[in-house]
């Protein structure tokens, strides 16, 4: 079964636990498939990874890549309240919109 998570692509987001924790990116890609819950933030978890030559012009070599991050550990940030906060939902006529828990506004 594949889950429907909060936090989307695009979200401005600020890491809450790991080696990384405090530092703030937007989040590049969300896997939600097999209930990994996984979610990529552009520059932030960067691990080494040794990449194999592909061709001629290719370098290979030790590359640095951003690694996955469980979605547990990150946190969208209200725009409003500019800290890491938890996502209600409210009915905006018959659509369906994400809002801060803490101040109400429309995330």
């Amino acid at each position: 079964m594949e889950r429907k998570y909060s936090i989307r692509r695009d979200d401005n987001v600020e890491i809450l636990a790991g080696k990384d924790k405090g530092k703030r990116g937007t989040i590049v890609r969300v896997f939600e498939k097999n209930g990994k819950g996984r979610v990529i933030v552009s520059g932030c978890n960067i691990v080494k990874k040794a990449m194999k030559r592909r061709s001629q012009q290719d370098a290979g070599g030790i590359a640095e890549v951003e690694a996955p991050l469980d979605i547990s550990n990150v946190g969208i940030v209200c725009k409003k309240c500019g800290r890491p906060v938890r996502i209600g939902y409210k009915l905006d006529g018959d659509k369906k919109v994400r809002v801060c828990r803490k101040c109400g506004e429309t995330l």
